[in-house]
């Protein structure tokens, strides 16, 4: 499913205000050296994948759109997470998952080159180890390099299963992108290693790792129009009943379900699946049936899940937290 056309455009627009700059030339350097050793150092421990570096890839300031073209089409894609909440992206391509894979269960990286298929849960367990290992070695490999404006040390976080979902995770912004062409000795097959982190010139001011970027204002304003024309669907709901299944099984028209006048007072305004927003009082307006929603939203009330079938599960929740806390604050 893609996301709404507007919503699309409203991102191109916000990615316009980005402009591209290259790396410079002795930083690019640094850079390529300390990930070289950073990926020897990941692959040492793993017996069988002898790797072979290719051309290494450094661009600097990306917009987020950029980053998100440079991961490889297929394979695993994951989240980074730094500190102060910072988020990057890492890509391995299926050349490297399935090599990764092959020499954990048959001690060698095979032949023959498989074409591209799914990553499963158990492709990235086997291969946590040798990105934490790459992450945590490049972080050693990169302490001498300055000035610096990325995060000192990024983590795994989570692989992405819908890679549209990207924009909605990471802002618009400056991002670092380190990619690299790999080989394996004595087979003929290719893969490619991707890391982008994000960057903030008050890290190379010396401001201090960990820093959060100011959230681009053009990003947050986009945001927010997103987020009040989504249309979200609202049950009220008066009562509910618990009844044996055979008293529902001989209900037929003309039935009477009698219930108390109180129950008008306990009225309930929900989402979807259940997720209770406010509690009001059935009345009228105008000769019409209406909701008065005189109280907030109650604190105990369940997570909410976005409902099946959504275009844009996490906008959907996003929007349904927002409407909670606007019926909270009255």
């Amino acid at each position: 499913m893609s996301a709404p056309l507007e919503h699309q455009a409203l991102r191109r627009k916000i990615a316009a205000h980005t402009r591209a700059a290259p790396a410079a030339a002795d930083l690019t350097a640094a850079l390529d050296r300390a990930l070289g050793r950073a990926l020897r150092r990941a692959a040492g421990p793993f017996d069988g994948l002898e790797v072979r570096l290719g051309a290494v890839t450094v661009t600097a300031l990306q917009s987020l759109d950029a980053a998100i073209a440079a991961l490889p089409e297929h394979g695993l894609a994951a989240a980074l997470e730094g500190a102060g909440g910072r988020r990057g992206l890492i890509g391995l391509s299926p050349g490297l998952v399935d090599a990764l894979v092959e020499v954990q269960t048959t001690g060698r990286v095979e032949a023959a080159e498989l074409p591209p298929r799914p990553v499963t849960r158990i492709d990235e367990t086997l291969t946590r180890d040798f990105i934490d290992l790459a992450l945590s070695a490049f972080a050693q490999e990169a302490q001498g390099i300055t000035p610096r404006d990325w995060p000192e040390r990024m983590g795994y976080g989570s692989r992405i299963l819908d890679r549209r979902q990207i924009t909605l995770l990471l802002p618009e912004g400056g991002y670092l992108i380190l990619a690299v062409d790999l080989g394996f000795d004595g087979v003929e097959r290719s893969a490619r290693f991707v890391m982008v982190f994000p960057q903030d010139p008050a890290l190379a001011r010396g401001a201090g790792a960990g820093r959060s970027k100011p959230a681009d204002a053009a990003w947050q304003a986009a945001r927010a129009r997103i987020l009040s024309e989504i249309r979200l669907p609202l049950d009220v709901v008066l009562m509910r009943l618990t009844r044996p299944l055979a008293e529902v099984q001989r209900l037929a028209v003309d039935d009477l379900v009698p219930f108390a006048a109180a129950d008008l007072a306990e009225v309930a305004l929900e989402n979807a699946e259940g997720r209770v927003l406010a509690q009001g009082r059935l009345g009228q307006m105008n000769g019409r049936r209406a909701l008065r929603l005189p109280g907030a939203v109650p604190q105990a009330a369940p997570p909410m899940n976005p409902p099946a079938g959504a275009d844009d599960p996490e906008l959907m929740a996003a929007a349904m937290d927002e409407l909670a806390a606007r019926f909270a604050a009255g």
